[in-house]
């Protein structure tokens, strides 16, 4: 068999497994907003089919065979080709590693674990959630170490996991980073901290903020960051997400609550993700190198919108009035230096897709720490809430008030989200880098934004970063777009500016 032959063998094959995992996307999604509650124990079974019959499609007995002739003629192969061809066997060993049965006991104690942290979440009852983490954990272990062992990957655990979710700067780049941020941010919050003392207080937002008028100013917000309301929809979850089904088929998912504040930016943060993935692109849909780069990556663009142009000065400034016209109330709350006094107060709340700007890494650097000892079980399951709280106490000076706030957040331990958490925090920190050679390059940006138009944003980005997908290398392609490795740097930098060099008004 020629070398081309084999390869479109396996892409058929693969763009086969990436269309049974868009259905197995809808049906998560479908799950957390549609789904009533007693459908529970069938979702898990059909979950788990789909996931067998992904599972089988990929680990045939020849893909071996397959993969050693398409790599005997490497120099056959397009470039794009040559690249999808090592993500294909990746995809391959990863399947090939895990038993079925092991990876299908896996899929149903997920959805069952989700269940009980939805539960044990509503009624802030840790106890009831011990026992289905505790089964989950253990089998999440045993596929883990499967999986390393197949991938030769080899050393700390830890480390391999974070190359799962994240195929992007490599653990040696993530610890240094982290370390990075630690180092630097709490003295940077305290004197931010201190900064505030001499500030008015902020007026509490105020007005009619029923979720017709936040679903309302959502939509709008969507269309402002993607410019094409035929791409993606709004659905109501209890921890909100984005699901891509195809480039021309985001599903957000939110929350509205009375909490505004939180409930706008989740709305500028999802469509930052909505607008990387619908701008992929189309002919590589259901292949490896048409999937985004990676969890850092995937986090830098919804931040890049959330943070870095959304909380900017020019942006919060058009953003001002149109809250007045969506939600009413005390029109003293919706001046430009109250909107912008609101959105650069740091070190308050316990809850991390609420925390300031400035708050959030340490968030992640709080969850990075504790899932290394989880996975190391240095931390028993039922000692979580305490260390959970201690940990906080280091951070950031203060303990969450229950368990609800605290180590029952979050949804991403259940799902085996286990090392994604450091992509928020390394995230941020690269979107602050594409935004800062974004700015350099095109001046009009901010500008623009001070008039709701998104438009040279987006020019930068989609060529630079989007349409690339995974048809290059992580370091790669943020060198390309900005001249530099990835590193804290700029963050660093636009920290200070924000909140200790700019002024309030």
């Amino acid at each position: 068999m020629t070398a081309t032959n084999a390869y479109s063998a396996l892409n058929e094959r693969f763009g086969n497994y990436f269309r049974l995992l868009a259905a197995a996307r809808i049906l998560y999604w479908d799950s957390q907003a549609y789904m009533p509650p007693d459908g529970v124990w069938a979702r898990g079974e059909v979950m788990a089919a789909v996931e067998g019959a992904m599972h089988d499609l990929i680990d045939r007995e020849d893909a071996g065979e397959l993969f050693a002739a398409a790599e005997s003629g490497r120099d056959a192969l397009s470039a794009v080709e040559r690249m999808n061809l090592p993500q294909m066997k990746r995809l391959w060993a990863d399947a090939h590693a895990v038993p079925k049965e092991l990876a299908l006991k896996s899929s149903r104690l997920s959805t069952a674990c989700i269940a009980a942290w939805r539960e044990a979440k509503a009624n802030d009852d840790f106890a009831s959630f011990v026992k289905p983490f505790e089964e989950y954990l253990a089998v999440f272990r045993e596929a883990s170490e499967a999986r390393a062992k197949a991938l030769e990957l080899g050393g700390v655990l830890y480390d391999t996991l974070l190359e799962e979710p994240d195929a992007g700067p490599g653990p040696a780049t993530v610890h240094t980073v982290l370390r990075d941020l630690e180092a630097a941010l709490p003295q940077l919050l305290a004197e931010v901290i201190e900064r505030q003392k001499s500030w008015p207080a902020a007026i509490p937002f105020s007005g009619d903020f029923s979720a017709e008028r936040q679903r309302e100013l959502s939509y709008k917000l969507l269309g402002i960051v993607l410019n094409d309301p035929r791409k993606s929809r709004i659905d109501v979850v209890p921890h909100p997400f984005t699901l891509t089904l195809s480039p021309g088929d985001v599903r957000i998912t939110t929350r509205y609550e009375p909490n505004i504040r939180f409930a706008i930016m989740i709305a500028m943060h999802e469509s930052g993700h909505a607008l990387y993935e619908s701008n992929l692109p189309r002919p590589l849909a259901f292949s490896s190198v048409g999937l985004a780069r990676g969890g850092t990556m995937h986090e830098s663009q919804s931040l890049m919108v959330e943070m870095q142009a959304g909380r900017s000065r020019e942006f919060l400034r058009w953003l001002a009035p149109r809250l007045k016209e969506a939600f009413g109330g005390d029109p003293a709350c919706w001046t430009v230096a109250n909107v912008l006094n609101t959105y650069r107060r740091v070190g308050e709340g316990f809850i991390r897709v609420e925390a300031d700007e400035l708050s959030y890494p340490l968030h992640m650097i709080l969850r990075y720490k504790l899932e290394q000892a989880l996975l190391t079980r240095e931390l028993a399951v039922k000692d979580l809430p305490g260390a959970w709280s201690d940990l906080s106490q280091k951070l950031f000076g203060r303990r969450p008030p229950n368990d609800a706030q605290g180590c029952l957040q979050d949804f991403h331990w259940t799902a085996g989200l286990i090392g994604y958490f450091p992509s928020y925090a390394l995230g941020a920190a690269l979107a602050a880098q594409y935004f800062e050679r974004a700015i350099a390059d095109d001046p009009s940006i901010p500008a623009r934004l001070g008039e709701a138009d998104f438009t040279p944003y987006r020019a930068w980005v989609k060529p630079r970063i989007h349409e690339r997908a995974s048809t290059a290398h992580f370091d790669d392609i943020v060198r390309d777009a900005t001249g530099k490795s990835f590193s804290a740097d700029a963050f660093k930098r636009h920290l200070r500016r924000r909140y200790l060099e700019e002024p309030l008004g």
